[in-house]
């Protein structure tokens, strides 16, 4: 529990919350939309190998999971450096080993794992159908019906949160993220159905 709560103090004294907050919005739906957009092409080229769409979809959500994580560390750890140096010139004094200092270095890991690991979980959530597809549980053609169904309810439920921070309406917010799975599919239906 005193780990626990070392990370809470951490988190509270680098004001990391609303910045991971963001991270995992913002890249939790690159990771939906990302493979959305891999199975929903898919479709449109008419493949029915359930291991094409896993690889592709897994390349592109471990290369959106390692840039999320090295693009928001270094993002952070720049922010931090600044905002320490700041405090150390205000104060006349080296904090790096202060709770301050402290803090600020793990707000730079914290905000990587959050970065990289949010389009991981919802990419992986999105593939799970294939997953029952490559094991002969269900067919291709319902494994990408469900795994666009899966990614379209994520990407509603990251507006939900949205309009929940927000304080407005969820189901407003939850439409506005939904309508651009919506589109990106509708594109690919449409380049199948030409």
């Amino acid at each position: 529990m005193k780990f626990l709560d070392t990370l809470r103090h951490y988190i509270q004294v680098s004001g990391v919350g609303p910045i991971s907050r963001r991270y995992f919005i913002m890249n939790a739906f690159d990771g939906a939309t990302t493979v959305l957009g891999v199975v929903a092409g898919a479709y449109a080229a008419g493949i029915t190998n359930d291991s094409w769409v896993i690889l592709s979809a897994l390349g592109a959500t471990i290369a959106m999971g390692m840039s999320g994580f090295a693009g928001s560390f270094m993002a952070e750890e720049a922010e931090s450096a600044k905002k320490l140096n700041t405090l150390e010139k205000m104060m006349l004094t080296e904090l790096k080993d202060s709770v301050v200092g402290k803090a600020n270095r793990f707000a730079s890991i914290w905000a990587a794992l959050i970065g990289g690991g949010a389009p991981a979980l919802t990419g992986a959530t999105c593939l799970l159908p294939f997953l029952c597809s490559s094991h002969g549980i269900i067919s291709v053609s319902l494994a990408i019906q469900i795994s666009i169904g899966v990614a379209l309810t994520i990407m509603f439920l990251l507006g939900a949160v949205l309009g929940k921070i927000s304080s407005r309406n969820i189901v407003i917010h939850g439409a506005k993220m939904l309508a651009v799975g919506v589109l990106l599919t509708l594109i690919f239906f449409t380049l199948k159905l030409t």
